[in-house]
């Protein structure tokens, strides 16, 4: 079947499964052609694809951007722009020493030793933050 009797199908909204295209190595489309096909399955090669400025839409997001800098990453450009935060450093594990005197305790303490760790880091964050917001000039 010919592309432009499948853009037909396509506007009506019938079925184009099972249907191969006849002319699509030696036609042009444009972009949102293309990205209709392949909305409805079909791939389409990049060579396929004619471009054109003037069917691009002026976007103020992206248009008014000034682009700048080498960056090696997404990431890079965004902790650049302050969109993200830079990644934080590997966590360090800190072994802390309990002491404890009844055995029942010591039991429990034992069998819940996962549990107790998140709740614990947790528990020191929140601390840790609140001590921050309580007295800011003592921990920079």
């Amino acid at each position: 079947m010919k592309t432009d009797e499948v853009f037909d199908l396509i506007n009506r909204g019938e079925s184009v499964d099972n249907i191969v295209l006849s002319d699509l190595n030696s036609k042009r489309l444009s972009i949102r052609e293309a990205l209709q096909l392949v909305e409805n399955g079909f791939s389409v090669s990049q060579e396929n694809i004619r471009y054109d400025d003037a069917e691009v839409a002026y976007d103020a997001d992206f248009d008014e951007v000034e682009w700048e800098g080498n960056y090696k990453s997404l990431r890079g450009l965004l902790v650049s722009r302050q969109v993200v935060e830079e990644e934080q450093p590997k966590e360090e594990i800190i072994t802390i020493e309990l002491s404890v005197k009844d055995k029942g305790l010591k039991n429990w303490l034992g069998e819940n030793t996962g549990k107790l760790k998140d709740i614990i880091n947790k528990l020191v964050v929140d601390l840790y933050k609140t001590e921050q917001l309580l007295h800011p000039d003592q921990h920079k």
